[in-house]
């Protein structure tokens, strides 16, 4: 089975994250929702998401690809994220 990670962030676009992830999962991809800003992370439109897991403590080399959905204040603070530029 491929596995994605989608890391989130304060501000994302729960549009392109929520659809990615469902479609993804319902395509047989194991999906891992990585929290920069924690565990609990609001979207754009004060949608919450839980995370799988914070994306400091993500072994990059089990994942096949990575997804990083927009919205621009999310974007913003993945940008700024030391541990995602790592990842990428």
């Amino acid at each position: 089975m491929k596995k994605m990670l989608v890391p989130l962030a304060e501000g994302f676009e729960e549009i392109e994250a929520i659809t990615i992830i469902d479609v993804c999962r319902r395509g047989g991809i194991d999906v891992t929702i990585a929290g920069v800003t924690g565990m609990i992370i609001k979207g754009g439109q004060g949608v919450e998401i839980a995370a799988d897991c914070l994306i400091d403590t993500v072994d990059i080399n089990s994942f096949d690809m990575i997804t990083l959905p927009g919205g621009l204040a999310g974007t913003l603070v993945l940008s700024e994220s030391e541990n995602v530029q790592s990842i990428l």
